[in-house]
C-alpha cells in the first residue's frame, strides 16, 4: 500500500470517528432545537390568544369612554408580538445546542445577547404604553377643547399626545442603557415651559369664557323663562338660558346676550298688567 493511500485510510477512519463521537451530540443538539421549537410555538400561540383577548377587552373599555379608536391593538401587532416570543425562546435553544456541540463563541454571544434582550423588551413596551396613553390623552384633550370652543381642538390633542410618546422613548432609550441625560433634562425643561405656556394662555383666553359660565348660571338661579326683564340697553322677554349666554325676545326678534352682563349691570324685572298691557316698573334690581 502506497503512502497516499494509507494517509487517505487514516484521514477517513479519523473523520469516521470524529462522526461516531459526535453523532450523539448533534441527535441532542437537534433534540433541543426540536423541543425549543415546539416550547416557542406554544407560546407564541398563547401570547397571541392574551394580546388579542387584552385588545377585545380594551376595546370594551374604550367604547364605554368612546376611546375605541385610541385604545385598540390591531392583529398584526399582536402578531409581532407572538413572533417576538417565539424568536426569543428559539434563541435560548439555539444557543443551549450549540453549548452541547461544543461550539462556545456563538453560544457565549446568544446567551449575551439574552442577557440584554429584557432591557430591550423592557424599552418596547415603555415606548408601545407611551402610544397607547398618548391616544387616549389626545382624545380626552380634543373633547376637552372643543366643549370649551378652542378652535385648535384637533392639534392640541396631536400635541399632547406627542409629547407622552416623547417622553415614553427618551425613558426606553434609557432602559437600555444609553446615558441620555442631558437630552432628558433638555425634553423635561422644553415640556415644563410649554405646559406653562399653554395653562397661562388657556388661562388668560377662558377669563371672558368663565364669566359668562357664571354669568349664565347664576342668572338661571334667579330669573325665570317668561319674565321681562331690562338689562343694560336689552328689554324683553326671557326665552332660555344657554350655556355661556341669556336668550331675550325683544321688539326687533330674539337676541343673544352673553351672560356675564347679569353680574355686571343691574337687572331689571318688569311686571306687565295682563289687561291693557302697560308697563310697571318694579325698579328691583334681581338678587344675586
Amino acid at each position: 500500500m502506497s503512502d497516499w493511500e494509507v494517509v487517505l485510510k487514516n484521514n477517513y477512519e479519523q473523520l469516521v470517528g470524529y462522526l461516531v463521537a459526535y453523532v450523539p451530540q448533534i441527535i441532542g443538539a437537534l433534540v433541543l432545537l426540536l423541543i425549543g421549537w415546539l416550547i416557542a410555538f406554544l407560546f407564541g400561540r398563547l401570547t397571541l390568544t392574551l394580546v388579542s383577548f387584552t385588545g377585545k377587552l380594551l376595546n370594551r373599555a374604550g367604547n364605554a369612554l368612546s376611546l375605541n379608536k385610541s385604545v385598540s391593538i390591531k392583529p398584526q401587532h399582536a402578531k409581532i408580538i407572538s413572533r417576538t416570543v417565539f424568536w426569543l425562546i428559539m434563541i435560548f435553544f439555539f444557543a443551549a445546542s450549540l453549548s452541547s456541540l461544543g461550539i462556545e463563541f456563538i453560544a457565549t454571544w446568544l446567551r449575551e445577547l439574552l442577557g440584554y434582550l429584557p432591557n430591550v423588551l423592557a424599552g418596547i413596551v415603555i415606548v408601545v404604553g407611551g402610544f397607547l396613553i398618548g391616544n387616549v390623552a389626545k382624545t380626552m384633550a380634543e373633547a376637552a377643547a372643543s366643549s370649551t370652543g378652542i378652535k385648535y381642538s384637533t392639534r392640541i390633542g396631536i400635541l399632547t399626545k406627542w409629547m407622552i410618546v416623547g417622553i415614553a422613548i427618551v425613558v426606553g432609550i434609557e432602559q437600555l442603557g444609553m446615558n441620555i441625560q442631558f437630552i432628558t433634562t433638555l425634553i423635561i425643561v422644553e415640556v415644563a415651559i410649554f405646559s406653562f405656556g399653554i395653562a397661562l394662555a388657556y388661562g388668560l383666553g377662558s377669563k371672558e369664557l368663565v364669566k359668562n359660565l357664571v354669568g349664565s348660571r347664576q342668572a338661571g338661579k334667579h330669573l325665570h323663562i317668561g319674565e321681562y326683564i331690562q338689562i343694560g340697553e336689552y328689554r324683553g322677554k326671557v326665552l332660555g338660558f344657554l350655556q355661556t349666554s341669556l336668550e331675550l325676545e325683544t321688539e326687533n326678534g330674539r337676541v343673544l346676550i352673553p351672560a356675564k352682563i347679569y353680574n355686571e349691570l343691574p337687572c331689571e324685572i318688569l311686571l306687565f298688567n295682563e289687561t291693557d298691557n302697560d308697563e310697571k316698573i318694579a325698579s328691583q334690581k334681581a338678587p344675586r
